[in-house]
């Protein structure tokens, strides 16, 4: 019987072992699925935020808004939870894309990131002119943006990605993952991944 119990043990550490290394990825496993396009903003200390922000680093994006009562607070802590989780990774920042800049000015950006004790060493919160947003969200990252004008009578959301996108070190889109625990796992498994890779030099 206790014979019987160790092959089990056995086979289910083998079988755990086995399904880890499946998970594990390198770089080159991790295809490219667009490039950034230029373009101009603003953080919350009124710095300009650009693609070259994003270059030799890496980078996870949110997109948000600092009034939104439904999925912005979730992604938001998850975005917190992360930049916990990386501080060994000195390579990459985190960037929330506010889209409502129509409401969120610096000012109100800057108050929302105190009020929540967001950690903006290496967090930049943007915004920007309405034009240059949907060009770099919808253009760029490649995810979905409502218009702001047409919402419901009486509603306060504005339709957005829930999703982060993880750009590498060139400004080029690497994935897509869900605001939930599978996809903040797979995330930070291929930005561990790129960690190794370095931009070439410009």
């Amino acid at each position: 019987m206790r014979s019987r119990a160790l092959g089990f043990a056995l086979v289910t550490a083998l079988a755990v072992f086995a399904l880890v290394g499946c998970t594990k990825r390198s770089a080159e496993d991790i295809p490219v699925l667009g490039q950034l396009p230029k373009f101009s903003l603003v953080d919350q200390n009124e710095q300009t935020f650009d693609r070259a922000s994003m270059e030799d680093r890496l980078s996870v994006s949110a997109f948000v808004f600092t009034h939104c009562r439904s999925s912005c607070p979730r992604i938001t802590a998850h975005m917190k939870g992360l930049q916990s989780r990386l501080s060994d990774v000195s390579s990459v920042q985190f960037v929330s894309v506010s889209v409502d800049p129509r409401n969120d000015t610096p000012e109100v950006i800057k108050a929302y990131m105190t009020k929540n004790e967001l950690d903006e060493s290496n967090w930049r919160f943007v915004t920007g002119e309405e034009e240059v947003i949907r060009r770099v969200v919808v253009d760029g990252f490649r995810v979905g943006l409502g218009d702001a004008d047409s919402k419901a009578a009486g509603a306060e959301e504005i339709m957005h990605s829930n999703s982060f996108v993880l750009v590498d070190q060139e400004a080029q889109v690497r994935g897509y993952y869900r605001a939930n625990n599978d996809g903040i796992g797979d995330l930070e498994r291929d930005l561990r991944a790129l960690t190794a890779v370095t931009a070439p030099k410009r």
